[in-house]
């Protein structure tokens, strides 16, 4: 068997191999063989007939055609191996030739790993910026909590006013004639953010409930629906409830409601606030170290980016934002508009960011590679039992990760989680204000929800 190599653009290869007409010959006897013990003629057992009889029954071309495609799955797969190829698909047939003499050569054209010159990565200096939080920051916690705190209140004898919530019924003419068309009842709004009524956000201000007002407006003359195109309309509003957002107090009594009676008072609910947020900041600060070291690596990689692990990256990012606009009942053009964007460019953001993402992914690999990184069966069964908070066995919690194809995902997580720390753990870090800091980092436990844990709970 020759092989011949040609690199190709797009980090493919074309594979040519040449094989002996022994191998095809031995090949297409043992499909013979196989074919002639099927196959009956009268007066003889099954195989046993004379052979120029049994290649008469046997289509020589179809057997042919079998026997060159089994050589090729057979010598292509010894090519691979014989010259370290890592391919990243199964690869095209480019040109297939069988010579009178049994002699096939076959061209494959298949896309492999890239090559991949790394920087070094060892030692890098990076600054690690140091977030205090502020009061200003735990005002504006403490805010939303008791945000989230809040009720509503009924408000019977009060005007209307802006971010009330309003229930009203409307009857509607036009021109002076009642138009039923146009009656509603029931319709709510947060006074001051409708948009379908827009009217309605000035003119319930200062009605109280169960008052009626009246507010007009007037429809251009293209206006879409024919019938109120050009004409004013008078809507008679009715409002049946008004509800007004009561805020608790900031103070002991809501500090010890929201922290379960875990803190009894005011201070000692925005110290545990503080505390939460500078975690959270610390942590972006850590994260920031790591971004940086990727990027310094990442920038500093020569390599092809194989088109065809672009592709499907593109392809699932696409797949992910239409499935999430899917569910928001929202079209690809109607996505676009709303960020004021159009619907190629919002496809070329997603091709750079699969770019991106699968020439970080290559890189972090080839790391690992140079540095024997790897996740292990214990790491995952470690990882499993730190996460498992319902007390399963965790031979069956691994069990139904495999089986929906999460297992994967968590180990993909977890083996770039390593390679981070690697690189933290290497790095000559210096921490803004400070001469020197510590730079070992074990990898984290991927998150289930990559979002950073709330700071609003007191517990």
């Amino acid at each position: 068997m020759q092989i011949a190599i040609e690199r190709r653009p797009g980090s493919y290869v074309a594979l040519t191999v040449t094989v002996e007409p022994s191998i095809v010959q031995a090949r297409l006897e043992q499909l013979f063989q196989k074919h002639a013990r099927r196959v009956t003629v009268p007066g003889f057992r099954p195989g046993k007939a004379p052979r120029r009889m049994l290649e008469e029954r046997i289509n020589q071309g179809a057997l042919l055609q079998d026997a060159v495609e089994s050589v090729i799955d057979i010598t292509y797969k010894d090519a691979l191996r014989e010259q370290q190829i890592e391919p990243l698909e199964r690869g095209e047939i480019e040109d297939l030739q069988t010579a009178d003499d049994m002699t096939v050569t076959y061209t494959v054209v298949v896309a492999v790993r890239p090559e991949i010159t790394l920087p070094e990565y060892k030692g890098l200096a990076v600054t690690q910026p140091v977030t205090k939080v502020t009061d200003e920051q735990v005002d504006a916690e403490q805010q939303r909590l008791r945000e989230r705190s809040s009720d509503f209140a009924e408000i019977a004898d009060e005007g209307i006013v802006a971010s009330d919530y309003v229930t009203i019924d409307y009857a509607m003419s036009v021109d002076g004639a009642p138009y039923p068309e146009g009656d509603t009842t029931g319709y709510p709004l947060e006074v001051g953010t409708d948009t379908f009524f827009p009217e309605l956000n000035e003119g319930l201000l200062g009605v109280k409930q169960g008052e009626t007002t009246t507010i007009s407006t007037s429809y251009p003359a293209d206006y879409s629906d024919k019938n109120l195109a050009g004409k004013t309309a008078s809507f008679e509003i009715t409002v049946q409830q008004v509800r007004r957002v009561k805020m608790p107090e900031a103070n002991d009594a809501w500090a010890q409601l929201i922290s379960g009676g875990a803190l009894p008072t005011l201070a000692e609910l925005r110290e545990r606030l503080q505390e939460n947020l500078q975690a959270v900041a610390t942590q972006a600060d850590r994260d920031h170290v790591r971004n940086d070291l990727v990027h310094i690596v990442v920038d500093g990689a020569t390599l092809e980016l194989p088109d065809t692990l672009v592709d499907e990256e593109y392809e699932h990012l696409m797949h992910t934002l239409e499935h999430r606009l899917s569910d928001e009942r929202m079209t690809l053009a109607e996505y676009a508009e709303a960020i004021d964007s159009t619907v190629e460019k919002v496809q070329n953001d997603r091709r750079l960011l699969a770019r991106e993402m699968v020439r970080r992914s290559l890189v972090l690999q080839e790391i690992a590679r140079h540095e024997l990184i790897s996740v292990t069966d214990e790491d995952l069964d470690m990882l499993i039992a730190a996460t498992n908070r319902d007390g399963r066995a965790v031979s069956e919690v691994r069990k139904e990760l495999a089986a929906s194809g999460e297992l994967n995902h968590l180990a993909s997580r977890f083996f770039h989680e390593k390679v981070l720390a690697f690189l933290v753990e290497h790095a000559q870090i210096t921490v803004e204000g400070a001469e020197a800091a510590p730079t070992d980092e074990a990898p984290a436990a991927p998150e289930a929800d990559a979002a950073a844990p709330e700071s609003d709970t007191a517990e």
